[in-house]
């Protein structure tokens, strides 16, 4: 069994199947945290009035934000326009 336990990796996962050997299993942590998901909110029902109900999203990094757009574009399907956050604490 090869387990996929970064978030980009599903994208390689047909090339990587290609060069596993017979009956390894590949499995995408994908899956995995979206089930997981979906159990937590399942027995967690009051966090649903913290949800935004206008399908408005944002997108947040640490990173470049042209860098995360261009890259976050792949896996969203259309532009977005990050903003930066700064994750320093003051000492």
């Amino acid at each position: 069994m090869v387990l996929l336990g970064c978030t980009h990796y599903p994208l390689l996962s047909k090339k990587i199947e290609e060069y596993l050997p017979i009956g390894v299993k590949l499995i995408a942590q994908g899956e995995i945290v979206a089930e997981s998901l979906a159990d937590y909110l399942a027995r967690h029902p009051e966090i649903e009035r913290y949800c935004s109900k206008n399908n408005k999203r944002e997108f947040f990094t640490t990173d470049a934000t042209i860098d995360f757009d261009n890259h976050a574009r792949y896996f969203y399907g259309a532009e977005i326009q990050s903003k930066h956050i700064d994750l320093e604490i003051d000492r």
